[in-house]
Formats: C-alpha cells, structure tokens, sequence
C-alpha cells in the first residue's frame, strides 16, 4: 500500500507539472487553389501521438508540453504532406495544402527500422498504404487493395480470409509471413498462420498498412521469413467523431442455377477525447455468399500413374503432363472431380483392382467411387458471415507517455485449403493487449485465445460414403458391386457406377444431412454412436501470451540511433487430442520463445555533390531467438542507404529462420484417416511411423511403374529423427526516388537462399502393417502429408520496379511489374547432389521443369511475371474521383496438397475500377466499384474456389460529430 501510494503521488505530481507547461497549437487548413476550409486534415506534432483533425470550418486545435520551436505534420488526402515550424503558439497557424501529384511523395513508414523514417530512405523495400490508397482504391476493403502493391499475391480461401504471399512459396496458409496489427501477431496460435481479415480490425479503423517484403526477423524475429505486414488503427486522440459505413453488393454473378448472390457490409466507428482520456470503438458485420469452389473437372494429380509424359531416349525424364482428364465419370473409370470430395483418388475415394482380378479389362485399373460437391457437403448454400469489434481506451500519463487498454475480437465461418478443404462454421478469436508507449519506448502486452474447431470436407464426403457402404475389396462392398455390373455390362462404367450406386445417400436428404452433422459434430478421438467410427470434427481452442518491450537510446549516447528490444512468447496448446498430440497423462503441450535484438545505425552527411547534399546511413541489426524445443539462432542484418539528393539507393544482406508452427512440429491425424504429421519424433510415433512407417508418394510411384523394387522401396522410409528450424539468408538492392514531385520511382533486385526448408510432403503409409508392396493399392494405405526438412538448397531470384507519374489536374498513371523465379538443388538424405532420370544432376533448376518436379513436390507455387496498371484521379472535380485498375497474373506451377494437385494454373487478368462522389453538406462518400469488373472467373490456387466479379455500392459517413 505505501509503494501505491508513492506511485500515485509521484503521477499527481507528473500530470500536474505536464499540466502547468501546457501549451495549445491552434490554426486552420485551406485548399491553395479555392482557400476553402478542409475538414478531416490531420495534424501531428512531429515524432509523438499528438495530434487533431480539422472540422467541417477547417479549424484544428491541440495541447503539448513541448516547448517551441514545434514542428507540426500536415497530411490529408490528396494533398502534399507538409512540415510547418510553430515558433510562436499564440498565434493561429495557416496551412494551405497544395494538391498532390503522387500517391507518395514524403510518406513516413516506421515498419522497416522500427522507428519512424521517410519511406524514400528505408534501407529495404516497404510499401504503404493510407488513407489516399484505400480511398481511391477499387478493392472492396482495405485488405483487398493489398493485390495492387508489386509482387503480392493473394491467395482467396473465402470471401473474408486472403493468404498474402511475397517472393515465392505461395501458400493459402502463409506461416513465413507475419501479420501484425497494432503491434500483435496476428496468426492463429495454433496452426500457425495469418487469418487474413476474419479477425482483423473494422475497416474505418484502419489507418495505414506497411509491407515488408523479404526477410524481417532481425528486429521481428523468428517466423518473417518471407515478410511482414503492419495494420496500424486510428488513435482516438487524431480521429474523432462518429463514421459508418454502408456497402451493399453482389457476387457469383453468371453462376448457372445459383448466381447472383448479394452481400451486405455494415461498419460503424466511434472517438472522442476528454483531455488526456479518449476511447474508441467499432464494429463491422458482413454477410452474403462466399465464392464457391465448383471446379468439378477432372483433376490433374502427380498421384495418377503415368503422370508425366517422359524422353525414352533420355532415360524417362518427364518432359510434360501425360494425363489427359476425361471429365465424364461415364467414360472415365478414374474420373476425380476437383472439387467433389469422397472420389479423391489419393485420399480413400479409389480401388485398384489387382492384377489377377478375373475381368482383364479392370486388372490393375484404378476406379472411383461418387463423390459429392462441396455445396452438397457444406449444406449452407455457400453462406459467409464475419463480425469484427475493437474498443480501445487511452490515457496519456504525461504529453509525451500515452497507456492504452485494447480488446479485438473477431468471428466468422470460412474455409481454409491446407492438404484438404476444411471448414470453420464458427471461428472466434478475441485479443487484450495492454501498452505503455513513450516517444521513445514502448512496453506491449497482449493474449490471443481463439476457439477454432472446423472438419475436413474430403474426409466427410468419403465417411459419408463409407458408412453407406464401404469401398470393399474386388468382390465385396461399392468396388466389388461395380466389378459385377461392370462385366455384367460389358464394360459400360456408366451402368456400373448406377448399380454400384443403388441406395446411395443423396445429398440434402433427412439421413444425408444426419451423417454430416453426426460425423462433423464429434470429434475426431470419440466414436460416433451406431456409426462404428470416430468423428472428424477437430478443435485448435490455443492460447499465445506475448510480452515486449522496446528503448530507443538514441538520446543517451547521442553519437548514433540505438534501438534495444526484448520479447517472451508462449502457446499453450488446447486440441484435446484432436489436432496435435497430447501427453501421454492427457495434458497439453506448450511452448515457449524468448528472443532479444539491436540496432546500431547512423546517418553521415558527406556535403554535397554538386548542389545535391551527399549522405550515407549505415545500419546494422541483430537478433537471439530460442524455441524451448529447438537450438537458439542469430539473424543478423546489415544495411546501407546513399542519399544523393531525390536519390536513395540502398543495399542489405540478412538472414533470418523460422521455428515450425505448433501444427507442424506436433500435428497427428485421427486414426485410419489422412491428414498432417508434424516433424517431431513425437509426432510420427503418435502417427505410428515408427513401427509402420511411410513412404514418399513418388518412390510408390516408382516402385508401381517398376522403376525400383519392394526391398529398394522398404530403404526408403521416412526418418523422423532430423528436425530443426528451416533457414534463409538474402541481399537486395533497391533505388527510390521522387523527381519534381511528379516521377516516383521504386526499384528493386533481390537473391534468397533457403536451407532446411520445411515442406509437408505426401507420404503413404499402410492402414495394416504388411508387404510394402501394398502401397500402390489406394485402398490399403493412407496419404499423409509429413513436414519434414528436406536437404535441398533453394534460390528465390527477382526484382521489381514500380513507377507512379502525375500528368497534371489530379491525374496519375502508374503501374508496377515484379518478377521471380524460383530454383531448386535437389539432394538426397545424405546431402549428395541428386539427378533427373537421365543422370543430369539437379543443380539450380527451375522447379517448375517436369524432370524437376517429377522428383518430388517443392511447393515454389507462385507467378514468375505479374504486373498493375492504374489510372486514377481523386478530384476529377471537387466532389467526383475515380480509378480503374488492370491486373495481370502469369500461369504457375502448383503442386499441392491431397485432395489439390500438379497443374499449371493458367494465367489471368482482371478490370477493377471504382468511381466516388462526395456529398459534402452530408459529410459522405458515394462509391460505387467493381473487382473483376468482366466478371472472368478464375482460380488464385488449384480447388480454390474460382473468383468472379464482386460489385458494390457503398456510403461512408467520416467524423460526425466531431
């Protein structure tokens, strides 16, 4: 109580003394050209929180201790940032902002050093988007406009869930990319990655988004591999006032029998300040139909034997796709919808029949079974909702030290692709963070506890059917019923799938809809009562704690900008059992991370050259992480920026690992069922590796084309006992520049290496221990998918070039090409240079080429060439803007997961284009858009669901009541 009590004297006395210094900065905004009054100006005082909006008469009005001279930060949309000196607060300041020719001319980015710095000057490559973007933006949310930036990919799940991808690896669950939204992670704890937006921030609330992209572990830690992104929200003390908006819509336009659909986005957001205290709340509500994953062509799978069309004369090297898919299941005695489940040809939806079977015409042929749709097994008709809430409170102990208390909670149902679809009807994550933040420290507190349980898709389809009846052998259950009528029919597969189908459970029927539900709604350890089987509902309810702080002792030593920071990280599994493994007494797992960074930089002017002024900013930064289960590691970075003038050229070297998600160090799968292995030792004698261990799907391949034999095979099993953190070094460099506020340049040239790079590769294991010769019958094993470090080096070269010019009256044409290509060194388990079929080694190959990826999955899944062409203006007038924006994606390899497959996905192109109106006297913007405005479906990701135009009209009412 007494140490309380000082306390509390000692925050009077602070309070009291900031209160007795205060000083008020007062002034008005005008436009240049009109001198009419603008509302809505921000105005920060330079290197603090701080700050005010102007009102509808363009007035602002804002407290510091500080003492003058003051700098003040001027910033509105469409409009040249400014830097104005207050020497004297008495007197009211006037800004007359000039219209602004670039997107970005000084914007400043705090993501790239942890300290705020000219986004010109950054010593490696960042984006930003802020108010001007997003409101010009033809994307339907903030998140969305993420696509337009150079070399971002966005991988759509769901019509609220978008995987970013940067710098190759595609993935629709990205765990090398960290996601950060006010300074918290925002991955799921438990499987390991960014959600995307199911559980961000209300749209209104979003201020600004930076991204990272490149290794960013040295002051981020383990886990940025491949980039980082930062959200950052409104502080109530800048943006007050009521905003809402409205956008109502439709999608699945041109569906046959199901399109349109219509969807509705409401969000409110509200703030006020009282002296040093300010609060904030929010809260947006989306509803409609999500995108449908209808691809029901037949699909392209390295798991069909022959696959690969090969050179006889060069010893079988792949040269191409053999397959030709037959997409008639009447025809097609192997016909594997891609995106109807329980057929799967690799995942229990197959027979091969033996090579003795009686009938010639089906000895050694493989035969599937009918699947159902998604929208059959789903039974939601593709319904999609999202909730998103945040409230904030805001002290500040002193002008220059600000507390806050926060809560973020989102809900929402979607589907995630991972080996298989699977499905969340009712996702919920709440964060509580807590934060002291000073000018020049910060200390940061926060929990993420989610409820996630969700089931696989595929599984369900195929339980459904097994439970009906099971697939058999060649003379009894659905396999031996189609022999019968097959021969019966002499040879007709359409007359035999109808009598092997006799019975069937269709679809929305009572007892269809009763199996789901059972199946679905136990989990996945526990038997379904009167089914003979457990369930496949599986729970991730994982909590993380996350601890850290930051001094910027830069006023200390004075000589050179010092950054010191420290964080404690723990996961505290909760899956009972039913995603990752559990103690042997019952008890769950849990992990804990520590690490501990600085940086050391300092800018030298060297005079000038010419009239330009010359100076140098040497940078360098290290990092220590230490997972519990893992040995502690390094990353390093340095980096350098030339400033010759307008020019900014810049070069870094880093290097950086990342520690396998909780999922990928101790996932297990039910059961006789498919699914993830994690790569722990746990994990595989969990999945009973150990005693019946697993093999690579591409030596069952071999051993099926005869290219090895039984015993060759049985030496090639999984070994379990390697797993470690999966590595990466890279250099950039990189130009910038703004010429005569007109010409803005960003340009770039990068080179990755990656080492014990961490795949889940399909591996199949017998569902009886035996002859592995078993293998190649699809009815006696199941597919896993292992995660396991592979020996193989990796290279990811690329570089970009992004260009934005103003032509003059608020018109600016930009564009941006980036382009990477990913390159493989293949090597066995003994670390030996492996070769292709012709005996050519594997060294620095495309994994793209088909003698590459005939040797297995490398999982590069991403674009070599993509570009964007935007014509936008914001003030075609003083009430009318518009942009139209054209995107175009190369084809890419992907190979993927189980129920996925090996294809190249063709390329694509996309018209987005949005046209808005301001009505002033309502304080409201009109806006009617349009993403994928031609309404041309395609896929981001091979059985994804296949994206069509989204169209929406939309109504925001900014600072109300201010």
């Amino acid at each position: 109580m007494q140490t309380l009590r000082y306390l509390t004297l000692l925050l009077f006395f602070v309070t009291t003394a900031a209160q007795a210094q205060t000083v008020t900065i007062t002034g008005r905004a005008s436009d240049k050209k009109t001198n009419e009054p603008l509302a809505g100006v921000t105005v920060l005082l330079r290197g603090t929180n701080i700050g005010a909006s102007t009102g509808a008469d363009g007035t602002f009005s804002l407290k510091t201790d500080r003492r003058p001279p003051l700098v003040i930060v001027v910033s509105s949309v469409g409009f040249v940032r400014q830097e104005i000196i207050v020497t004297d607060p008495t007197q009211p300041v006037a800004i007359a902002l000039m219209e602004d020719a670039v997107t970005l001319t000084e914007d400043v980015v705090v993501s790239a050093s942890r300290v705020p710095e000219d986004i010109r000057k950054a010593a490696v490559t960042v984006e930003k988007l802020g108010a001007r973007q997003f409101a010009n933006s033809p994307a339907a949310t903030p998140f969305d406009a993420l696509q337009n930036l150079k070399g971002v990919d966005l991988l759509t799940q769901s019509l609220t869930f978008k995987s970013v991808n940067v710098r190759g690896f595609g993935a629709n669950n990205n765990n090398r990319f960290v996601q950060l939204t006010d300074g918290m992670d925002n991955r799921s704890p438990g499987l390991g990655f960014g959600f995307g937006n199911v559980a961000g921030i209300s749209d209104l609330d979003v201020e600004s988004i930076e991204l990272i992209p490149g290794a960013s572990s040295a002051l981020y830690g383990p886990d940025a591999l491949q980039g980082l992104m930062l959200t950052t929200s409104k502080n109530p003390f800048v943006y007050q006032g009521l905003s809402a908006q409205v956008k109502v819509g439709m999608n699945n336009v041109g569906k046959t029998n199901f399109g349109p659909k219509g969807y509705a986005d409401l969000a409110i957001r509200y703030a006020k300040a009282f002296g040093k205290f300010a609060f904030k709340v929010s809260f947006q509500r989306l509803s409609g139909t999500d995108f449908i994953a209808d691809d029901y062509n037949d699909r392209s799978t390295s798991a069909r034997s022959p696959f690969w069309t090969t050179d006889a004369g060069r010893g079988g090297v792949a040269t191409g796709i053999a397959y030709i898919p037959n997409n008639d299941p009447n025809t097609n005695l192997q016909y594997d919808g891609v995106n109807i489940y329980g057929d799967d040809i690799n995942a229990g939806g197959a027979f091969t029949f033996p090579a003795t079977f009686a009938n010639p015409s089906l000895q050694n042929k493989v035969v599937t079974r009918t699947g159902y749709t998604e929208l059959d097994v789903l039974g939601n008709n593709g319904n999609v909702f999202n909730n998103r809430a945040n409230v904030s409170l805001h002290y500040k102990l002193t002008n220059k030290i600000e507390a806050s208390l926060g809560w973020y909670y989102g809900n929402g149902n979607f589907i995630r692709t991972a080996g298989f679809r699977e499905y969340f009807p009712d996702y919920v994550r709440n964060q509580f963070k807590a934060e002291i933040r000073g000018e020049n420290f910060f200390v940061r507190a926060y929990s993420t506890r989610q409820n996630a349980e969700g089931w696989n898709i595929g599984q369900t389809a195929a339980a459904i059917n097994n439970v009906w009846k099971p697939i058999g052998t060649a003379t009894t259950g659905w396999a031996g019923d189609f022999a019968t009528a097959f021969g019966a029919n002499g040879g007709n597969i359409a007359a035999a799938r109808d009598a092997a189908n006799q019975g069937r459970i269709l679809p929305g029927s009572d007892r269809f809809n009763q199996l789901r539900d059972q199946l679905t709604s136990t989990f996945n350890n526990q038997p379904v009562a009167g089914l003979g089987r457990n369930g496949l509902r599986f729970r991730d309810n994982t909590r993380m704690d996350h601890y850290e702080g930051m001094y910027n002792l830069t006023k200390q030593i004075r000589v050179a900008e010092l950054l010191v920071g420290a964080s404690l990280r723990q996961y505290f599994l909760n899956t009972g059992g039913t995603a990752v493994a559990i103690n042997t007494d019952g008890s769950e797992y849990s992990i804990n991370e520590y690490g501990a960074y600085a940086q050391l930089a300092k800018e030298i002017s060297l005079g000038t050259i010419g009239t330009l002024p010359f100076s140098v900013k040497p940078t360098v930064a290290i990092r220590y992480d230490k997972n519990e289960y893992f040995n502690g590691g390094f990353t390093p970075r340095a980096s350098g920026v030339i400033s010759i003038g307008p020019h900014n050229f810049r070069g870094s070297w880093q290097s950086a690992f990342r520690n396998p998600s909780p999922g990928q160090l101790f996932a297990v799968p039910a059961a006789g069922q498919g699914g993830d292995v994690g790569g722990s030792r746990l994990a595989a004698e969990r999945a009973g590796l150990l005693t019946n261990p697993a093999y690579l799907s591409n030596d069952v391949a071999d051993l099926q084309a005869g290219r090895i034999t039984a015993a060759q095979l049985a030496g090639k099993a999984y070994d379990p006992t390697r797993f470690t953190t999966e590595k990466i070094t890279t250099w950039e460099i990189g130009y910038k520049t703004l010429i005569s506020n007109k010409l803005y340049v960003d340009a770039f040239l990068f080179r990755s290496k990656y080492t014990d790079f961490i795949a889940a590769q399909t591996f199949y294991q017998l569902l009886t221990p035996g002859d592995v010769a078993n293998l190649t019958n699809t009815a006696t094993r199941r597919t896993l998918q292992v995660n396991f470090n592979n020996f193989n080096e990796i290279f990811v070269n690329g570089w970009g070039l992004g260009l934005e010019y103003g032509l003059g009256r608020n018109f600016t044409v930009s564009g941006n090409y980036a382009r990477q290509v990913g390159l493989i060194t293949l090597r066995d388990a003994q670390g030996n240079v492996r070769t292709n079929r012709a005996g050519d080694p594997i060294i620095e190959r495309r994994m793209s080429d088909p003698d590459v990826a005939q040797l297995g999955r490398n999982f590069f899944i991403s674009p070599e060439n993509r570009y964007n062409i935007t014509l936008a203006n914001p003030r075609i007038t003083d009430r009318l803007g518009a942009n139209i924006t054209y995107r175009w994606t190369d084809q890419m390899w992907v190979e993927q997961g189980t129920t996925q497959g090996d294809i190249w996905l063709p390329s694509w192109n996309t018209v987005d284009a949005q046209v808005s109106y301001k009505l002033p006297a309502l304080k409201t913007v009109a806006k009617l858009g349009a993403a994928n405005l031609l309404n041309q479906y395609y896929s981001q990701g091979y059985g994804l669901a296949r994206i069509g135009g989204l169209y929406y009209l939309s109504l925001t009412f900014d600072e109300l009541f201010r």
